[in-house]
Protein backbone atom coordinates (compact mmCIF):
# COMPACT_ATOMS: atom_id res chain seq x y z
CA UNK A 1 0.00 0.00 0.00
CA UNK A 2 1.02 3.57 -0.58
CA UNK A 3 2.17 5.83 2.27
CA UNK A 4 0.35 8.62 2.73
CA UNK A 5 2.04 11.67 4.57
CA UNK A 6 0.16 14.71 5.51
CA UNK A 7 2.00 18.19 5.99
CA UNK A 8 -0.51 21.07 7.55
CA UNK A 9 0.54 23.73 9.32
CA UNK A 10 0.70 24.19 13.07
CA UNK A 11 -2.32 26.61 14.10
CA UNK A 12 0.29 28.24 16.53
CA UNK A 13 3.04 28.78 14.48
CA UNK A 14 2.72 32.71 12.70
CA UNK A 15 6.44 32.81 10.46
CA UNK A 16 7.39 29.92 8.59
CA UNK A 17 10.27 29.37 6.46
CA UNK A 18 10.27 30.20 2.47
CA UNK A 19 9.79 26.21 2.07
CA UNK A 20 6.37 25.84 3.54
CA UNK A 21 3.55 28.49 4.46
CA UNK A 22 4.79 32.30 4.91
CA UNK A 23 3.09 35.11 6.27
CA UNK A 24 0.77 37.32 4.47
CA UNK A 25 2.11 41.20 4.38
CA UNK A 26 1.42 44.21 2.71
CA UNK A 27 4.09 46.11 0.65
CA UNK A 28 8.03 45.67 1.02
CA UNK A 29 9.08 48.81 3.36
CA UNK A 30 13.43 48.45 3.87
CA UNK A 31 15.47 49.39 1.30
CA UNK A 32 16.99 46.21 0.97
CA UNK A 33 13.35 44.67 0.03
CA UNK A 34 12.60 46.95 -2.57
CA UNK A 35 14.69 45.33 -4.76
CA UNK A 36 14.27 41.74 -6.23
CA UNK A 37 11.87 39.93 -8.26
CA UNK A 38 7.91 39.88 -8.24
CA UNK A 39 6.30 36.70 -9.80
CA UNK A 40 3.10 36.35 -10.45
CA UNK A 41 1.17 33.15 -10.38
CA UNK A 42 -2.52 32.14 -11.25
CA UNK A 43 -4.12 31.43 -8.10
CA UNK A 44 -6.52 28.25 -7.42
CA UNK A 45 -9.76 30.67 -8.17
CA UNK A 46 -10.57 31.41 -11.62
CA UNK A 47 -9.04 34.50 -12.54
CA UNK A 48 -7.01 35.14 -9.66
CA UNK A 49 -3.60 35.71 -8.92
CA UNK A 50 -0.86 35.40 -6.16
CA UNK A 51 1.54 38.00 -6.21
CA UNK A 52 5.18 37.28 -4.09
CA UNK A 53 7.79 39.32 -3.73
CA UNK A 54 11.34 37.57 -3.86
CA UNK A 55 13.65 39.89 -2.36
CA UNK A 56 17.58 39.15 -1.74
CA UNK A 57 18.45 37.18 1.87
CA UNK A 58 14.66 37.48 2.66
CA UNK A 59 11.73 34.97 2.75
CA UNK A 60 9.26 35.09 0.16
CA UNK A 61 6.36 37.79 0.83
CA UNK A 62 2.62 37.35 -0.70
CA UNK A 63 1.58 40.79 -1.90
CA UNK A 64 -2.11 41.68 -0.69
CA UNK A 65 -2.32 45.11 -2.12
CA UNK A 66 -0.90 45.77 -6.01
CA UNK A 67 2.43 45.34 -6.43
CA UNK A 68 4.53 49.08 -5.83
CA UNK A 69 6.12 50.38 -9.09
CA UNK A 70 9.59 49.56 -8.24
CA UNK A 71 8.38 46.09 -8.44
CA UNK A 72 7.03 46.31 -12.19
CA UNK A 73 10.76 46.72 -13.78
CA UNK A 74 11.73 43.15 -12.99
CA UNK A 75 8.63 41.54 -12.96
CA UNK A 76 7.77 37.40 -13.82
CA UNK A 77 4.23 35.82 -15.27
CA UNK A 78 3.43 32.47 -14.55
CA UNK A 79 1.31 31.57 -17.64
CA UNK A 80 -1.70 29.38 -16.92
CA UNK A 81 -1.22 26.46 -17.51
CA UNK A 82 -4.31 25.60 -19.35
CA UNK A 83 -3.49 28.32 -21.60
CA UNK A 84 -0.17 26.18 -22.85
CA UNK A 85 0.82 23.41 -25.11
CA UNK A 86 3.30 20.96 -23.64
CA UNK A 87 4.68 17.65 -25.64
CA UNK A 88 7.94 15.62 -24.81
CA UNK A 89 10.15 14.06 -27.33
CA UNK A 90 13.36 12.37 -28.19
CA UNK A 91 15.30 14.82 -30.86
CA UNK A 92 19.05 14.12 -32.29
CA UNK A 93 21.84 15.97 -30.35
CA UNK A 94 23.35 17.20 -33.42
CA UNK A 95 21.98 19.77 -35.02
CA UNK A 96 19.81 22.55 -34.28
CA UNK A 97 17.43 20.99 -31.47
CA UNK A 98 14.70 24.19 -32.02
CA UNK A 99 14.56 23.39 -35.63
CA UNK A 100 14.18 19.26 -34.91
CA UNK A 101 11.98 19.87 -32.48
CA UNK A 102 9.54 22.12 -34.94
CA UNK A 103 9.76 19.99 -37.76
CA UNK A 104 8.69 17.13 -35.62
CA UNK A 105 5.57 18.54 -34.32
CA UNK A 106 4.62 20.01 -37.27
CA UNK A 107 4.75 16.19 -39.05
CA UNK A 108 2.62 15.18 -36.44
CA UNK A 109 0.24 18.40 -36.88
CA UNK A 110 0.36 19.30 -33.66
CA UNK A 111 0.93 23.19 -34.07
CA UNK A 112 -1.44 25.62 -34.76
CA UNK A 113 -0.40 28.22 -36.62
CA UNK A 114 1.29 31.28 -34.74
CA UNK A 115 2.53 28.65 -31.86
CA UNK A 116 5.94 28.06 -33.87
CA UNK A 117 7.11 31.41 -32.98
CA UNK A 118 6.93 31.45 -29.64
CA UNK A 119 7.58 27.65 -29.50
CA UNK A 120 10.51 27.54 -26.69
CA UNK A 121 12.54 23.81 -25.80
CA UNK A 122 13.23 22.69 -22.28
CA UNK A 123 16.15 19.78 -22.33
CA UNK A 124 15.18 17.77 -19.74
CA UNK A 125 18.45 15.09 -20.06
CA UNK A 126 20.96 13.85 -22.59
CA UNK A 127 21.24 10.84 -23.61
CA UNK A 128 24.26 9.44 -25.72
CA UNK A 129 22.99 10.81 -29.25
CA UNK A 130 19.57 11.96 -28.21
CA UNK A 131 18.28 14.83 -25.98
CA UNK A 132 15.25 14.32 -24.27
CA UNK A 133 13.23 17.87 -24.40
CA UNK A 134 10.00 19.53 -23.52
CA UNK A 135 8.13 21.21 -26.37
CA UNK A 136 6.20 24.26 -24.48
CA UNK A 137 4.42 26.86 -26.76
CA UNK A 138 1.22 29.13 -26.00
CA UNK A 139 -1.93 27.94 -27.06
CA UNK A 140 -3.32 29.89 -30.21
CA UNK A 141 -5.05 32.16 -29.80
CA UNK A 142 -3.67 33.27 -26.57
CA UNK A 143 -6.16 34.09 -24.44
CA UNK A 144 -5.57 37.18 -22.35
CA UNK A 145 -8.42 38.76 -21.08
CA UNK A 146 -7.65 37.30 -17.39
CA UNK A 147 -3.93 37.81 -17.41
CA UNK A 148 -2.92 40.88 -14.68
CA UNK A 149 -2.68 44.66 -16.62
CA UNK A 150 0.22 45.49 -18.30
CA UNK A 151 1.22 42.00 -18.91
CA UNK A 152 3.08 42.59 -21.95
CA UNK A 153 5.49 44.15 -20.50
CA UNK A 154 6.78 41.77 -18.25
CA UNK A 155 10.56 40.48 -18.03
CA UNK A 156 9.99 36.85 -18.55
CA UNK A 157 7.02 34.53 -18.45
CA UNK A 158 7.14 31.02 -16.44
CA UNK A 159 5.49 28.07 -15.94
CA UNK A 160 3.86 27.43 -13.34
CA UNK A 161 4.53 23.20 -13.15
CA UNK A 162 8.10 25.00 -12.86
CA UNK A 163 7.31 26.88 -9.93
CA UNK A 164 6.77 23.96 -7.10
CA UNK A 165 9.25 23.71 -4.41
CA UNK A 166 8.82 19.93 -4.00
CA UNK A 167 9.42 19.43 -8.03
CA UNK A 168 13.23 18.41 -7.38
CA UNK A 169 11.82 15.32 -4.98
CA UNK A 170 8.77 14.23 -6.28
CA UNK A 171 7.91 12.23 -9.86
CA UNK A 172 4.29 13.37 -9.73
CA UNK A 173 2.90 16.57 -8.53
CA UNK A 174 -1.23 17.53 -8.64
CA UNK A 175 -2.48 21.39 -7.64
CA UNK A 176 -5.47 23.36 -8.83
CA UNK A 177 -5.52 26.15 -10.79
CA UNK A 178 -8.16 28.47 -11.64
CA UNK A 179 -10.74 26.09 -10.55
CA UNK A 180 -9.10 23.03 -12.64
CA UNK A 181 -7.24 20.48 -11.78
CA UNK A 182 -3.67 20.17 -13.15
CA UNK A 183 -0.91 17.22 -13.06
CA UNK A 184 2.70 17.42 -13.87
CA UNK A 185 5.40 14.36 -14.33
CA UNK A 186 8.98 14.83 -13.07
CA UNK A 187 12.62 13.63 -13.79
CA UNK A 188 15.43 14.64 -12.44
CA UNK A 189 13.41 17.77 -10.55
CA UNK A 190 12.62 18.54 -14.40
CA UNK A 191 9.03 19.04 -15.64
CA UNK A 192 8.64 16.08 -18.51
CA UNK A 193 5.22 16.80 -19.12
CA UNK A 194 2.04 18.34 -17.56
CA UNK A 195 -1.73 19.20 -18.67
CA UNK A 196 -5.21 19.81 -16.70
CA UNK A 197 -7.04 16.86 -16.11
CA UNK A 198 -10.42 15.84 -14.82
CA UNK A 199 -11.60 14.12 -11.18
CA UNK A 200 -14.28 11.50 -13.22
CA UNK A 201 -11.73 9.12 -14.27
CA UNK A 202 -8.73 10.16 -12.66
CA UNK A 203 -7.46 6.74 -11.75
CA UNK A 204 -7.31 5.34 -15.14
CA UNK A 205 -6.46 8.74 -16.85
CA UNK A 206 -3.16 8.94 -14.77
CA UNK A 207 -2.57 5.69 -15.54
CA UNK A 208 -2.30 5.77 -19.00
CA UNK A 209 -0.17 8.96 -18.87
CA UNK A 210 2.22 7.21 -16.69
CA UNK A 211 2.13 4.27 -19.20
CA UNK A 212 2.49 6.16 -22.44
CA UNK A 213 5.22 8.24 -20.92
CA UNK A 214 7.07 5.35 -19.64
CA UNK A 215 6.84 3.42 -22.86
CA UNK A 216 8.61 6.57 -24.92
CA UNK A 217 11.50 6.87 -21.76
CA UNK A 218 10.25 10.28 -20.93
CA UNK A 219 10.22 8.70 -17.86
CA UNK A 220 12.33 6.19 -16.65
CA UNK A 221 9.85 4.37 -13.91
CA UNK A 222 6.05 4.76 -12.58
CA UNK A 223 5.84 7.63 -9.85
CA UNK A 224 7.11 7.15 -6.84
CA UNK A 225 6.72 10.25 -4.82
CA UNK A 226 3.40 11.90 -5.45
CA UNK A 227 2.61 15.40 -4.00
CA UNK A 228 -0.86 17.39 -3.85
CA UNK A 229 -0.85 20.69 -3.02
CA UNK A 230 -3.36 23.23 -2.14
CA UNK A 231 -6.78 21.46 -2.11
CA UNK A 232 -9.35 21.14 0.18
CA UNK A 233 -9.24 17.99 2.72
CA UNK A 234 -12.22 16.02 1.52
CA UNK A 235 -10.09 16.43 -2.81
CA UNK A 236 -7.37 15.46 -1.22
CA UNK A 237 -8.10 12.57 0.70
CA UNK A 238 -9.85 11.15 -2.57
CA UNK A 239 -7.37 11.64 -5.44
CA UNK A 240 -4.72 10.28 -2.65
CA UNK A 241 -6.81 7.43 -2.62
CA UNK A 242 -7.21 7.38 -6.35
CA UNK A 243 -3.61 7.87 -6.76
CA UNK A 244 -2.75 5.34 -4.05
CA UNK A 245 -4.86 2.55 -6.09
CA UNK A 246 -2.92 3.32 -9.14
CA UNK A 247 0.79 3.73 -8.21
CA UNK A 248 0.38 1.55 -4.89
CA UNK A 249 4.50 1.49 -3.75
CA UNK A 250 4.26 5.50 -4.24
CA UNK A 251 4.78 7.63 -1.19
CA UNK A 252 1.92 10.63 -1.45
CA UNK A 253 2.55 14.04 0.53
CA UNK A 254 -0.63 16.57 0.73
CA UNK A 255 0.14 19.65 1.60
CA UNK A 256 -3.18 21.23 2.89
CA UNK A 257 -4.29 25.18 2.68
CA UNK A 258 -7.40 26.74 1.96
CA UNK A 259 -8.47 27.41 -1.26
CA UNK A 260 -8.35 31.40 -0.45
CA UNK A 261 -4.70 32.87 -0.94
CA UNK A 262 -5.58 36.57 0.90
CA UNK A 263 -5.66 35.13 4.85
CA UNK A 264 -5.61 37.35 7.84
CA UNK A 265 -5.22 36.18 11.24
CA UNK A 266 -8.08 34.66 13.37
CA UNK A 267 -8.61 35.61 16.92
CA UNK A 268 -9.52 32.50 19.35
CA UNK A 269 -9.55 33.44 22.67
CA UNK A 270 -8.57 36.09 24.56
CA UNK A 271 -4.55 37.42 25.14
CA UNK A 272 -4.08 34.32 22.11
CA UNK A 273 -4.00 34.46 18.33
CA UNK A 274 -3.76 32.09 15.26
CA UNK A 275 -2.82 32.44 12.14
CA UNK A 276 -4.57 30.39 9.24
CA UNK A 277 -2.41 28.31 6.76
CA UNK A 278 -0.97 30.48 3.83
CA UNK A 279 -0.42 29.38 0.30
CA UNK A 280 3.05 27.80 -0.02
CA UNK A 281 5.78 30.06 -1.11
CA UNK A 282 6.21 28.83 -5.03
CA UNK A 283 10.19 27.92 -6.06
CA UNK A 284 12.03 30.82 -8.12
CA UNK A 285 14.72 30.09 -10.21
CA UNK A 286 16.76 32.54 -11.68
CA UNK A 287 17.61 30.23 -14.73
CA UNK A 288 17.08 31.86 -18.17
CA UNK A 289 13.67 30.64 -19.18
CA UNK A 290 11.00 33.00 -21.07
CA UNK A 291 7.98 32.08 -22.61
CA UNK A 292 6.64 34.98 -24.35
CA UNK A 293 3.02 35.01 -26.31
CA UNK A 294 3.69 36.74 -29.65
CA UNK A 295 1.14 39.45 -28.51
CA UNK A 296 4.05 40.29 -25.70
CA UNK A 297 7.24 39.64 -28.74
CA UNK A 298 5.54 42.52 -30.68
CA UNK A 299 5.10 44.65 -27.52
CA UNK A 300 8.93 44.13 -26.73
CA UNK A 301 9.85 44.82 -30.11
CA UNK A 302 7.64 47.95 -30.14
CA UNK A 303 9.38 48.92 -27.14
CA UNK A 304 13.29 48.12 -28.46
CA UNK A 305 12.07 50.27 -31.51
CA UNK A 306 11.31 53.25 -29.15
CA UNK A 307 14.35 52.84 -27.28
CA UNK A 308 16.62 52.67 -30.64
CA UNK A 309 14.41 56.07 -31.10
CA UNK A 310 14.97 57.52 -28.28
CA UNK A 311 18.72 56.63 -28.41
CA UNK A 312 18.71 58.47 -31.97
CA UNK A 313 16.75 61.07 -30.54
CA UNK A 314 19.40 61.67 -27.35
CA UNK A 315 22.68 61.15 -29.82
CA UNK A 316 21.18 63.67 -32.06
CA UNK A 317 20.26 66.20 -29.63
CA UNK A 318 23.77 65.75 -28.05
CA UNK A 319 25.44 66.21 -30.94
CA UNK A 320 23.56 69.44 -31.57
CA UNK A 321 24.35 70.78 -28.38
CA UNK A 322 27.85 70.22 -29.26
CA UNK A 323 28.02 71.90 -32.44
CA UNK A 324 25.59 74.47 -30.60
CA UNK A 325 28.54 74.47 -27.91
CA UNK A 326 31.21 74.93 -30.62
CA UNK A 327 29.32 77.40 -32.90
CA UNK A 328 29.34 79.59 -29.25
CA UNK A 329 32.72 79.52 -28.63
CA UNK A 330 33.74 79.98 -32.13
CA UNK A 331 31.62 83.18 -32.29
CA UNK A 332 32.94 84.82 -28.65
CA UNK A 333 36.37 83.83 -30.53
CA UNK A 334 35.31 86.13 -33.46
CA UNK A 335 33.54 88.56 -31.50
CA UNK A 336 37.25 88.74 -28.98
CA UNK A 337 39.09 88.97 -32.20
CA UNK A 338 37.08 91.70 -33.61
CA UNK A 339 37.08 93.39 -30.54
CA UNK A 340 41.24 93.73 -30.34
CA UNK A 341 40.94 94.48 -34.66
CA UNK A 342 38.44 97.07 -33.88
CA UNK A 343 41.23 98.60 -30.24
CA UNK A 344 44.40 98.62 -33.19
CA UNK A 345 42.08 100.36 -35.64
CA UNK A 346 41.06 103.23 -33.05
CA UNK A 347 44.93 103.10 -32.03
CA UNK A 348 46.81 103.63 -35.40
CA UNK A 349 43.88 105.96 -37.29
CA UNK A 350 45.07 108.95 -36.37
CA UNK A 351 48.99 108.02 -37.93
CA UNK A 352 46.88 106.55 -40.86
CA UNK A 353 44.82 109.95 -41.38
CA UNK A 354 48.56 111.78 -41.22
CA UNK A 355 50.05 109.68 -43.52
CA UNK A 356 46.96 110.01 -45.66
CA UNK A 357 47.20 113.47 -45.78
CA UNK A 358 51.13 113.52 -46.45
CA UNK A 359 50.38 111.24 -49.47
CA UNK A 360 47.57 113.79 -51.38
CA UNK A 361 50.25 116.52 -50.37
CA UNK A 362 52.85 114.35 -52.34
CA UNK A 363 50.69 113.77 -55.62
CA UNK A 364 49.51 117.39 -55.95
CA UNK A 365 53.04 118.62 -55.76
CA UNK A 366 54.72 115.47 -57.57
CA UNK A 367 53.79 117.02 -61.30
CA UNK A 368 56.21 120.18 -60.64
CA UNK A 369 59.36 117.98 -58.98
CA UNK A 370 59.34 114.84 -60.81
CA UNK A 371 61.32 115.75 -63.97
CA UNK A 372 60.03 112.28 -65.02
CA UNK A 373 56.82 113.63 -65.54
CA UNK A 374 58.03 115.62 -68.02
CA UNK A 375 56.88 115.39 -71.46
CA UNK A 376 60.18 116.43 -73.48
CA UNK A 377 62.46 114.38 -71.52
CA UNK A 378 60.12 111.75 -72.25
CA UNK A 379 60.38 112.25 -75.76
CA UNK A 380 63.94 112.79 -75.82
CA UNK A 381 64.55 109.07 -74.26
CA UNK A 382 62.34 107.66 -76.45
CA UNK A 383 64.24 109.42 -79.52
CA UNK A 384 67.69 108.34 -78.41
CA UNK A 385 66.49 104.68 -78.84
CA UNK A 386 65.93 105.06 -82.65
CA UNK A 387 69.69 104.69 -83.21
CA UNK A 388 70.08 108.21 -85.63
CA UNK A 389 66.82 107.44 -87.74
CA UNK A 390 66.56 103.49 -88.10
CA UNK A 391 63.57 103.61 -86.71
CA UNK A 392 61.02 105.95 -86.88
CA UNK A 393 58.53 107.39 -84.91
CA UNK A 394 54.82 107.82 -85.79
CA UNK A 395 53.09 108.41 -82.87
CA UNK A 396 54.19 109.51 -79.23
CA UNK A 397 51.35 110.76 -76.88
CA UNK A 398 52.03 111.02 -73.01
CA UNK A 399 48.42 111.25 -71.23
CA UNK A 400 48.14 111.58 -67.40
CA UNK A 401 50.02 108.29 -66.46
CA UNK A 402 49.67 106.83 -69.81
CA UNK A 403 52.56 106.48 -72.64
CA UNK A 404 51.69 105.20 -76.05
CA UNK A 405 54.48 105.21 -78.94
CA UNK A 406 53.79 103.69 -82.14
CA UNK A 407 56.43 103.75 -85.20
CA UNK A 408 57.93 101.85 -87.74
CA UNK A 409 61.42 99.67 -88.41
CA UNK A 410 63.05 97.97 -91.47
CA UNK A 411 62.89 94.24 -90.18
CA UNK A 412 61.03 92.94 -87.05
CA UNK A 413 64.75 92.46 -85.57
CA UNK A 414 64.77 96.51 -85.51
CA UNK A 415 61.70 96.66 -84.25
CA UNK A 416 62.25 93.99 -80.78
CA UNK A 417 65.78 95.88 -80.52
CA UNK A 418 63.49 99.93 -79.79
CA UNK A 419 61.35 97.88 -77.99
CA UNK A 420 63.68 96.27 -75.45
CA UNK A 421 65.77 99.90 -75.43
CA UNK A 422 62.56 101.57 -74.09
CA UNK A 423 62.13 98.76 -71.68
CA UNK A 424 65.70 99.48 -69.99
CA UNK A 425 65.88 103.38 -70.45
CA UNK A 426 66.09 104.71 -66.56
CA UNK A 427 63.22 107.48 -67.31
CA UNK A 428 60.63 104.65 -68.17
CA UNK A 429 61.52 102.13 -64.96
CA UNK A 430 58.25 103.56 -63.71
CA UNK A 431 55.71 102.29 -65.91
CA UNK A 432 54.96 98.97 -67.25
CA UNK A 433 55.27 98.80 -70.88
CA UNK A 434 53.68 96.81 -73.11
CA UNK A 435 54.39 96.01 -76.80
CA UNK A 436 52.04 94.37 -79.37
CA UNK A 437 53.76 91.80 -81.77
CA UNK A 438 55.39 93.66 -84.75
CA UNK A 439 53.67 93.44 -88.22
CA UNK A 440 53.97 93.92 -92.05
CA UNK A 441 53.04 97.19 -93.19
CA UNK A 442 54.83 96.92 -97.23
CA UNK A 443 58.03 96.31 -98.33
CA UNK A 444 60.98 96.64 -95.94
CA UNK A 445 58.23 98.21 -93.41
CA UNK A 446 57.66 96.72 -89.83
CA UNK A 447 55.35 98.79 -87.76
CA UNK A 448 54.85 98.34 -84.01
CA UNK A 449 52.84 100.15 -80.89
CA UNK A 450 53.94 99.95 -77.41
CA UNK A 451 51.95 101.14 -74.48
CA UNK A 452 53.04 102.06 -70.98
CA UNK A 453 50.95 102.89 -67.73
CA UNK A 454 52.58 104.11 -64.87
CA UNK A 455 52.36 102.48 -61.61
CA UNK A 456 51.07 104.62 -59.47
CA UNK A 457 48.14 106.57 -61.99
CA UNK A 458 45.96 108.31 -58.83
CA UNK A 459 47.40 112.05 -59.56
CA UNK A 460 46.60 114.12 -62.80
CA UNK A 461 49.46 114.95 -65.55
CA UNK A 462 49.77 116.91 -68.41
CA UNK A 463 50.39 115.45 -71.54
CA UNK A 464 51.92 116.64 -75.18
CA UNK A 465 51.28 115.01 -78.37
Amino acid sequence: MSQVVENTPSPDIAGPKASGPVELTSLPTSKKARGGVLLEVPGQEAGSWQRWHFAPDRDPELLEKEAPPFLQKNRVIALPSSSLFAWPLWVASEGNVGELVRMELSGRHLLKRGMEEALEVLTILRRGERILVLAVAPDSPFAEDELPPDWKDAARFELPARLHAAAATSDLILWREWGTLQIAFYREGKVAWFCGIREEGLRGTVLRMALRLLSEGVIERMPGSIQIEGLPQGLTDHLAAELGAVFPKAEIFKILTPPSPLLKPERRTRGSRRFLAKPAAPHHDEESFDLSPPEARVQRLRHLQRGRIRSFATVGALLYLLLLVWGAGDLLIRRNALHQLKGEIIRVDPGAVRAKSESERWHALRTFIDPTTYALDLLAAVATATEGGKVRLTEFSLEPGRLRVSGEATDVTQAYAFIEALKKNPLLQEMDLNAGQPHLAGKNSVKFDMEGTRRDTTHETTGSK
